[in-house]
């Protein structure tokens, strides 16, 4: 979270900041037990349930692909030159023929579209055998009415050309309801026989999709689903996994849901009878292997680290990447850092994206839990309400902000104590800031800069070499952010403690009106909480 952005949110920060860095070294303790808590919560969903959002049914058929076979109310737009002159857009008639002035019917019901010039040419050659030039291509297909029904979300008649694809027809029904219907046991009948059976998985996987020309009359029949299986683990999908009719192989399920390179086995859960019985295998021996309906198929990673790599920023001397032994301590990676005079050892950061995942999920929680209470608020009066409505917006406006922050995970290092080490883990970064002989001043003073650090010096005193506060100090909160990330609050100090070390930046920041919202306890709850998520406070 940026600096400016962090002050900017402390504004409600008083004295009680305090509890909320005790609360947080909970949170930091958590999610150093289990800091993958949040990537176990999968979603329920379905294969393929992503396929129809109208995205078929939008655009109808424009283009005819070669092998389409013309069918009874197509229009073909013929042209004859020389010895005959001829231009005109003829209909495929209940015969199946067109009719040519001067030359005849020309039998073209069933004829491919990539054939459909040859097979006019050679008709208008027997009558005319020379000076007669020929040129004919399919102008639009007939549109036909085909019947959706099963286990669709709108099942009923819908139009279309009959150069459509089955998609597009399930896409106007609604698409394949997630729950009960089939992607797997698609049927297109015509006079109440089976003409093709559809698998979708196939389009989805393989881009597979047979062409079938509709006629008035067909029926798209999306039969229920027999039996499915559950994923989850390391793959790019998790949730139900529909199984075909017959023999299902594990290698075949887990090419479709993208499993991650990282994973090295896969453990079945089948229950059998009474019983649930569990089997495991490695990846690169899964051939042959059966999946039976009901089964949990779970894909994971049991690799162990022997080593992991942290990233080292800021004033140093030393490689920005270092690789240490699993289960090394901070301790043990800054004896490996070379640093500089300019090295603030003191001021040491740590950043942790397990941390950063846990910050964000709460922060959510806390918002969500606010705009509820925003949009169930009750009012007395219609003065009341109108004073709500105003409230609401303002809230609201800010809530939809708030969940844009971006804890960044930091773990605050308050002491380096040998006796309680703290354990690095793969991802994590560590910040060595460099030396300031500065004091920054922000907020509501006359000049807000930099100002050079002298031993001694108070807060107050730091303020009034900015210009002074804009308003009265009463009516402010001064609040002091360490080179190492903590925050302080000095209102009843100011002067009387010398709090101010060189590095540190003031920040003067005006006190809320507590009059102008009745959610004003909640808003500051919220409030320290994203203060709290730029630094999360881990004693040692």
């Amino acid at each position: 979270m940026k600096l400016v952005y962090t002050g900017i949110l402390l504004a409600l920060v008083l004295s009680s900041f305090a509890q909320v860095a005790k609360s947080a070294v909970a949170l930091a303790q958590e999610a150093e037990v289990q800091p993958n808590a949040l990537s176990q919560i999968k979603p329920n969903n379905s294969y393929g349930d992503w396929l129809f959002k109208g995205n078929f049914n939008k655009v109808g058929f424009s283009g005819f692909n070669p092998d389409y076979h013309l069918s009874i109310g197509d229009k073909v737009l013929v042209q004859l030159w020389g010895a005959l002159d001829y231009q005109g857009e003829l209909v495929v008639d209940v015969h199946g023929n067109i009719f040519i002035p001067k030359v005849g019917p020309v039998l073209v019901k069933g004829v491919k579209n990539s054939q459909l010039n040859d097979v006019v040419k050679k008709s208008i050659k027997r009558v005319y055998k020379s000076n007669v030039e020929v040129y004919a291509n399919l102008a639009t297909s007939e549109q036909v009415k085909v019947f959706v029904s099963g286990t669709v979300s709108k099942p009923g008649l819908y139009q279309g050309h009959s150069a459509d694809s089955i998609l597009t027809f399930i896409d106007q029904a609604g698409g394949i309801r997630s729950d009960i219907g089939s992607y797997r046991n698609i049927q297109i009948k015509r006079n109440n026989k089976v003409l093709n059976t559809f698998d979708l998985y196939g389009f989805l996987t393989q881009g597979k999709l047979l062409n079938t020309q509709f006629q008035d009359g067909d029926l798209i029949f999306v039969a229920p689903k027999l039996a499915e299986v559950n994923i989850e683990g390391q793959v790019g999908f998790t949730g139900k996994y529909e199984l075909k009719q017959g023999v299902n192989f594990l290698e075949d399920i887990l090419k479709s849901v993208a499993i991650e390179e990282k994973a090295t086995h896969v453990t079945l859960v089948t229950p059998i009878g009474r019983e649930v019985v569990a089997s495991q295998y490695s990846v690169s021996d899964l051939a042959n292997v059966e999946v039976q309906p009901g089964t949990l198929i779970k894909v994971s990673s049991q690799l162990r680290a022997k080593s992991i790599s942290v990233t080292v920023m800021g004033e140093h001397n030393s490689q920005q990447e270092l690789v240490l032994p699993w289960g090394a301590t901070l301790t043990q990676l800054t004896e490996q850092i070379i640093f500089t005079p300019l090295s603030n050892r003191q001021a040491m950061q740590l950043f942790r994206p397990a941390v950063a995942e846990r910050q964000k999920a709460m922060l959510l929680e806390s918002l969500t839990a606010l705009e509820q209470s925003v949009l169930t608020a009750r009012s007395q009066t219609n003065e009341a309400a109108q004073l709500r409505s105003k409230e609401a917006e303002t809230i609201l406006t800010w809530i939809d902000k708030a969940k844009k922050v971006q804890p960044n995970g930091q773990v605050l290092l308050s002491h380096l104590n040998s006796s309680h080490p703290i354990y690095l883990q793969q991802g994590d970064k560590v910040v060595i800031p460099a030396k300031r002989n500065i004091v920054m001043v922000h907020g509501e003073v006359l000049f807000p800069t930099a100002i050079a650090y002298q031993t001694g010096l108070s807060a107050k005193d730091f303020i009034e070499q900015a210009g002074g506060a804009m308003l009265d100090m009463d009516d402010v909160n001064v609040l002091v952010m360490k080179p190492n990330g903590s925050v302080i609050t000095v209102n009843k100090k100011l002067s009387k403690h010398k709090v101010i070390t060189a590095g540190d930046e003031i920040f003067v920041l005006a006190k809320p009106d507590e009059k102008s919202f009745q959610l004003t306890k909640d808003i500051t709850q919220v409030m320290y909480q994203i203060a709290a998520s730029a630094a999360v406070i881990l004693a040692i």
